[in-house]
């Protein structure tokens, strides 16, 4: 079991936006995160439609991160390439096992739960501890206030 390509540019792509702090072009995110400029463009829609990034139009347009980089997970990323993360064909789709007509696979729960437990780890790991480490509430207001606010701070996350 891997990742795609895609899923792997992807999370490239995320990660020079979290480091980066502002609106870049696609040409400039190509090059820094060494994604084809065709993928990148194509990942960019996706990474924009799932709102973990933002767009903008026009000749100062670009790109950049739509949440903070604490409320983006690898599951958030790997989600918006891949779609629903199951490890069995047979969990995405109600009746998709073949395995037996007259009862449930025997393995169905036990993919079902290294499913679910994949999903949850994926989760937990968030771009800014990637990037970052482990940061206070001190140093994540720093960062804050240095970003632009064309991103929604969740007042939540603030207390």
């Amino acid at each position: 079991m891997h990742i795609t390509l895609e899923t792997d540019y992807a999370i490239r792509i995320v990660d020079y936006l979290t480091r980066n702090r502002s609106t870049v072009g696609a040409v400039e995110i190509s090059e820094a995160a060494s994604v084809p400029l065709r993928f990148a463009k194509n990942i960019l829609q996706k990474l924009t439609k799932k709102r973990i990034i933002n767009s903008h139009k026009g000749v100062y347009g670009g790109y950049e991160l739509g949440r903070l980089p604490e409320d983006i997970s690898l599951y958030d990323v790997l989600e918006a390439t891949e779609g629903p993360i199951v490890l069995n064909r047979c969990l995405f789709e109600e009746n998709r096992c073949t395995y037996s007509l007259n009862k449930q696979c025997p393995y169905h729960e036990i993919f079902g739960q290294l499913s679910i437990e994949l999903e949850n780890r994926l989760r937990g790991i968030k771009f800014s501890s990637i990037i970052y480490g482990r940061r206070d509430k001190k140093e994540l207001m720093e960062y804050r206030l240095l970003k632009p606010a064309s991103i929604n701070v969740d007042r939540k996350t603030l207390s």
